[in-house]
């Protein structure tokens, strides 16, 4: 299984467009999908960690149509033991996560596309999240990366503003506060944003996607917490969600890119020094939204994952360490999986997925068998607390 950057798995997200969303208080019923818990309506983004303590996984999802995060904290057994829901600015298209304050315990951002906010939770400690604060300044604020850019211990901040065609980055206090100190072109229409580290140098670099210009724009990070102007590279059309590893076993970071227009993942080979090169495409179902990579098949090396929002179904790509990928039979799903997360949530050794589904306003945990089948999770209904 695929090591994380810290204690965080995977951020993944997809917009319903800026001022679009709905404030709707109210969670469905979910008949006839046992196991798939409510997470508000049009759930489009997934943050996975332990935010309790506990030893077990648990996740955090932005409903997008609604103004709220609902927090499920795992079982480890590969349910959810407690169903938590928390307000924040109308439209939470993005969740992430990071220790803001320093007291070692994993806070909750969320990018508010409709407010035109971000809005930081801090956890106390048991997994439940106190003391709200709204930053303010953006337009569009679509998605976001909380990590420790200048290595001074303190988590900071970047937010792409879709609106703004920027991504506005912000130092951290160690208190939970953050300063805006920069700002950079993103091309038009940011879509994700991402963290990696392009050029091997220890430091945060920043990726994100321009639906607008059908491009990825790299930042390569600076020791001050600053970034380099950015690399921009052409992709297909309406680049998506990147999924970052050594694909190709060259020692070097590379990006994998699905791109919705084109029904493709595209493949970038990195050269270690923060350019990119395209080196593959590769087919995928219709509408290809959320990627994940990891060792999926049990064999040491990296695979990858793409969820179809049209054809309701996941891509499986077994990768051989050289940056070819043979297709598995496809895995179907009983909606659009908008939104894909991975862990070992039953504590079996084996990668997991957490599939978010836009249209049934439900998150679902698939375990895995180690060899690239994924099955749904039976899951009681879990106790829920607003």
């Amino acid at each position: 299984m695929v090591k994380t950057r810290e204690w965080l798995w995977i951020i993944l997200f997809s917009g319903l467009g800026v001022g679009g969303a709905i404030p709707v208080l109210a969670q469905t019923s979910g008949h006839g999908h046992e196991g798939y818990e409510a997470a508000g309506r049009f759930p489009h983004s997934v943050v996975v960690g332990d935010f309790n303590k506990d030893g077990h996984l648990d996740m955090a999802i932005a409903a997008s149509a609604e103004r709220k995060i609902t927090v499920l904290l795992g079982d480890g057994r590969g349910g959810v033991a407690a169903n938590h829901s928390y307000e924040v600015g109308r439209g939470p298209v993005w969740v992430t996560a990071g220790d803001l304050d320093g007291d070692g315990h994993p806070d909750l951002v969320s990018a508010n596309s409709g407010a035109g906010t971000v809005t930081l939770y801090l956890n106390d400690g048991r997994g439940r999240f106190v003391k709200r604060k709204e930053l303010e300044g953006f337009k569009g604020p679509v998605a976001a990366v909380a990590a420790d850019f200048d290595r001074d211990g303190r988590v900071d901040l970047a937010v792409a503003d879709t609106l703004l065609s920027t991504v506005l980055v912000h130092r951290g206090d160690g208190k939970g506060g953050m300063n805006l100190v920069a700002q950079y072109p993103a091309g038009s229409r940011p879509h994700i944003l991402a963290q990696a580290d392009l050029n091997r140098d220890g430091l945060v670099d920043l990726v994100v996607t321009s639906l607008g210009q059908h491009t990825i724009s790299v930042l390569v990070g600076k020791a001050d917490g600053t970034f380099e102007e950015p690399r921009v590279f052409k992709v297909k059309r309406f680049p998506h969600y990147m999924a970052f590893a050594d694909f190709t076993g060259d020692g070097h970071e590379d990006v994998a890119i699905v791109c919705a227009g084109d029904d493709t993942l595209v493949l970038l080979a990195g050269d270690g020094k923060g350019n990119l090169r395209k080196l593959a495409e590769f087919p995928t179902g219709v509408n290809p939204h959320p990627i994940i990579g990891g060792d999926f098949t049990g064999d040491g090396r990296l695979d990858l994952i793409v969820g179809n929002r049209s054809t309701k179904d996941l891509t499986i790509l077994k990768g051989d360490g050289t940056g070819q990928f043979t297709r598995l039979p496809d895995v179907k799903v009983p909606d659009d999986p908008i939104v894909l997360g991975a862990g070992d949530f039953n504590e079996d050794g084996k990668s997991d997925l957490v599939l978010v589904f836009a249209s049934l306003h439900r998150v679902a945990i698939y375990l895995g068998d180690g060899r690239g089948g994924f099955t749904p999770a039976a899951s009681p209904a879990p106790r829920t607390t607003h």
